[in-house]
């Protein structure tokens, strides 16, 4: 089964909050607007190698507004994804870039697109549609400044922008849906830090040392959390293992302290009747921690494998 079935079938399985679903991972969208890109960056000649050699360039001048001599780059400026590169005003030629021929051949041709005009001071600067017959996407609109590199003592040189729609909206989707978990699980975690304060005033109430012919569960409580310790749900105190678990080992190991608190318990029965209530709290407290769990893995899965879809 693709992963984009089991991550829906999954969601409808656990039978989560509606509003939880509502703020998971939109993975169909995002693997329909990845299609997209591709697209988007095919016209302009720009394949997985011509991206990874502009992802390189950009990187060894992360700190400067332009692209290096000579390239092309690949910019990411507020979530707004754009191809930079450089014109000569003079004859609209583009500079020439360390990419391959094929991919500086479609540049050329979005420019040759587009007429470049600048006064000679280059203040107002820009680029208009021309001919429609080079078989692009007409659509895309190109923004251009001055070249302010003191580098390069060149008044025709121009960076020209173009606007990566599809990028955008991208990582639009994406930020959108990791804003929602992210609001979500503040949410859960302030319930739950209120629901476990709750259970530990009434663990206190039950198991209070005994006083005239009051009656305590201290000892059957102490045996309990004692026994859950020693069970290591959802944390590992062996040097040898992983300190945090798998939400199916957290689900093995629930299962298994559950087993034996049932055998626990029938030597150890409780003496006062809110201390069976307290019992059903702190059972479902790690329930809901380990559908939180198995909520938070399956969502960082399913963002890992969009970040890395090709």
């Amino acid at each position: 089964m693709k992963f984009g079935r089991e991550y829906v079938a999954t969601l409808q399985q656990e039978q989560y909050p509606q509003h939880w679903v509502q703020s998971s991972i939109s993975y169909r969208q995002l693997k329909k607007c990845i299609r997209k890109i591709q697209s988007e960056l095919s016209q302009l000649g720009l394949d997985a190698s011509a991206i990874e050699t502009l992802l390189r360039s950009t990187d060894t001048a992360e700190t400067k507004a332009l692209p290096p001599a000579g390239t092309a780059a690949y910019k990411i400026t507020d979530l707004k994804p754009k191809l930079v590169f450089l014109v000569r005003v003079d004859d609209g030629d583009l500079v020439d870039a360390t990419l391959s021929p094929k991919t500086k051949e479609n540049l050329q041709k979005l420019v040759d697109t587009h007429s470049v005009r600048g006064g000679t001071d280059h203040e107002q600067l820009n680029l208009q549609p021309a001919d429609e017959g080079q078989g692009l996407d007409h659509s895309t609109s190109l923004q251009a400044s001055p070249c302010s590199d003191n580098d390069r003592d060149d008044p025709n040189l121009v960076r020209v922008e173009v606007p990566l729609r599809n990028n955008e909206e991208f990582f639009q989707i994406l930020q959108h849906g990791l804003s929602g978990l992210s609001a979500l699980h503040s949410e859960e975690k302030t319930a739950l830090g209120r629901e476990i304060g709750s259970l530990g005033e009434m663990v206190s109430r039950v198991a209070k040392p005994a006083h005239g012919v009051q009656r305590t569960d201290l000892y059957a409580w102490r045996a309990i959390f004692s026994l859950y310790l020693e069970s290591n749900v959802f944390f590992s105190t062996n040097e040898n293992e992983s300190f945090s678990r798998t939400p199916a080992e957290v689900q093995r190991r629930l299962q298994l302290f559950s087993n034996r608190l049932d055998s626990l318990q029938e030597n150890n029965k409780f003496r006062r009747k809110d201390s069976s209530v307290a019992l059903q709290r702190f059972l479902l407290v790690n329930a809901n921690l380990l559908r939180n769990l198995k909520f938070q893995q399956l969502n960082i899965r399913a963002a890992g494998k969009i970040l890395k879809s090709k």
